[in-house]
């Protein structure tokens, strides 16, 4: 979003056809010091809201102190100032109009489509908004009107459809803070040749003004360059939180397609190093427009990638305070789900949650999520229960009176590609130096949100250049590794440690059924570091990645150092197991 409309730079001669750059904002957006910088390059005529008296014509009851002489000194008719104003050539290679959105009330829009035409929608954080606005005494009152978030919404929508490129958003305090960076990326979106002389001019009056600068401008006379606003303490009003709360998603949506400043927030890189294998940091372009499920009992429902929050006073924020469950949809079918939600309330029912939502209206929502985003196979969900939002911060769950937050967050994550498991070629693991969480601290039966017993070690992973760590108990012997269970081969038989110090897991338990039929000897027991060391083979179980293959422990091959043929039979095995009838495998309805 932050390329869209990227032209080009124009070869600026006295030839050229003049480029007209119109400018939407709200009030308090720092619009007319944008002006001012358009107007200090010497190659450009700037224009002030020349639409304002037809605005006015069109709401009469606004009352201005100066609306008697603007009303003779501007046309009140549109298609005049179109015609005479905003389409007609000016002396000069580019033309600046400043104009606010509300001012478009009742115009045709057509001519905004001119190959000549180029525009910008100016934003501001509401609040910013606001708290500046409050000052002006003689403004009756503030409206979501005023503020004309929802009319550059509705503008920028309108001029995508008609213009061939879309408008460019900046965001107003780009333009405070870093000025010479923010100017240079819209130039080049507009494809304008920039010049230094944008980031400057002198303080007074400027030509361009419009005839209510004494009413407004003060500051912006005072001014002569941008400038990082000076701290400012500032109280929101309370008449105006509702406003505030009104206004924010206009903002946000537009903030997201803002041009990013030359230099600043640069993408970042395209690889990381996960489980030990590079890694595109966006593997699937398809997840950047997912839909999430959100919510609390009765109430979930569908929200874009970017706005599928929760309250900061929600329990996962607030503690970690959360149970949650990963499935895999394969080929028109949820592997496991009803297994998978059966553990997902045995652990919100040992954290004591309330007002959980049922096995139908989640299953429901999964049908939902999955339909929305046209997911039949390889698609990974997380599926989050949390406690639910708080009425204050605190960890005391009698604070928690909502009802408990579903997430049903759904990827497009097949296993083969982008997964990140290397389940042809094997990974490598290293020791972790902290213990895995015993029952009488955390009980790993509970599958909570509280991970900082993983996470670090998955730091010491990270930091060896290993896939992940295998973690021992307190006395010593195998656990699991800080993301998925671990079985070792020794002599055709399996072993898995006891399920005492780590996650019961449904892989784990599916693995070990499907070795008993394929006449493999499975073993639960204490196991040690040294056993896995010797082992014949290794592999790791999870439904994320299913069945990997680990070839090295502690820089240690094990075996003989490639995937074994005991692994490899339990993988292909596997691997059919979506496609037969289970009674915890639940078919997807059409869609």
């Amino acid at each position: 979003a932050s390329d869209a409309g990227l032209r080009p730079p124009l070869a600026m001669s006295s030839s050229a056809s003049p480029v007209f750059i119109h400018q939407w904002s709200g009030p308090r957006s720092l619009s007319t010091a944008s002006m001012y910088s358009w107007h200090a390059r010497g190659d450009c005529t700037c224009f002030d809201e020349p639409l304002y008296a037809h605005h006015l014509a069109a709401n009469p009851g606004l009352a201005r102190p100066y609306k008697e002489a603007l009303m003779q000194a501007q046309s009140a008719d549109g298609p005049t100032v179109v015609a005479e104003v905003l389409t007609k050539a000016p002396a000069t290679p580019l033309a600046f109009f400043k104009h606010l959105a509300k001012q478009t009330v009742h115009m045709d829009m057509s001519w905004a489509a001119a190959d000549s035409a180029r525009h910008v929608v100016l934003i501001r954080d509401p609040f910013r908004q606001l708290t500046s606005w409050a000052a002006a005494d003689f403004i009756e009152h503030t409206s979501l009107d005023e503020l004309s978030l929802p009319q550059l919404v509705a503008l920028h929508s309108d001029l995508s459809f008609r213009c061939a490129t879309p408008p460019v958003v900046v965001d107003a305090d780009d333009l405070a803070t870093r000025p010479e960076a923010t100017l240079r990326a819209l130039c080049g979106a507009l494809g304008v040749e920039f010049t230094d002389k944008m980031l400057s001019w002198p303080a007074g009056p400027k030509p361009c003004d419009g005839l209510w600068a004494p009413y407004w401008y003060a500051g912006a006379h005072k001014s002569t360059g941008f400038a990082a606003p000076a701290r400012s303490l500032r109280s929101l009003r309370p008449e105006h939180y509702s406003l505030l709360r009104a206004a924010l998603p206009f903002y946000d949506y537009l903030k997201g397609l803002a041009i990013r400043p030359e230099g600043e927030g640069a993408p970042m890189p395209g690889q990381v190093l996960d489980h030990g294998i590079p890694r595109s940091l966006r593997p699937d372009p398809r997840n950047e427009c997912l839909l999430t499920w959100v919510g609390p009992p009765g109430a979930g429902r569908l929200l874009p990638r970017q706005a599928a929050h929760v309250s900061a006073f929600d329990s996962a924020v607030q503690g970690g305070d959360a149970v949650w469950e990963g499935l895999r949809v394969y080929r028109g079918r949820v592997f496991k789900l009803r297994r998978h939600l059966r553990r997902l309330f045995d652990s919100a029912r040992a954290m004591d949650f309330k007002r959980v939502h049922s096995e139908s209206e989640i299953t429901e929502a999964i049908f939902q999520t999955l339909a929305a985003n046209g997911m039949r196979d390889g698609a990974h969900i997380r599926l989050t229960l949390t406690r639910g939002e708080k009425t204050t911060s605190s960890m005391n769950p009698a604070f928690n009176v909502y009802g408990c937050t579903l997430i049903v967050l759904a990827e497009w994550k097949p296993v083969v590609g982008v997964a990140t498991y290397d389940n042809q070629k094997g990974v490598a693991l290293v020791t972790a130096a902290n213990r895995r969480n015993p029952p009488q601290c955390v009980d790993s039966k509970i599958h909570h949100n509280n991970l900082i017993n993983n996470i670090l070690p998955k730091i010491q992973a990270n930091l060896a250049g290993a896939a992940d760590a295998l973690m021992l108990d307190l006395d010593g012997f195998v656990s699991e590794t800080n993301a998925t269970n671990v079985f070792m081969a020794k002599g055709g038989a399996l072993l898995t440690p006891h399920a005492d110090h780590c996650l019961p897991g449904i892989t784990r338990e599916t693995v070990m059924a499907l070795a008993q039929s394929l006449g493999m000897p499975v073993v639960e027991r204490r196991v040690s570091l040294a056993e896995f060391h010797a082992a014949d083979e290794v592999f790791t179980t999870g439904t994320m990645g299913e069945l990997t293959p680990v070839v090295r422990i502690d820089g240690r091959e094990i075996g003989d150092g490639a995937v074994g043929p005991l692994t490899r039979r339990l993988q292909e095995a596997y691997a059919a197991l979506p496609d037969e009838d289970h009674p915890d495998t639940v078919v997807l309805p059409d869609f």
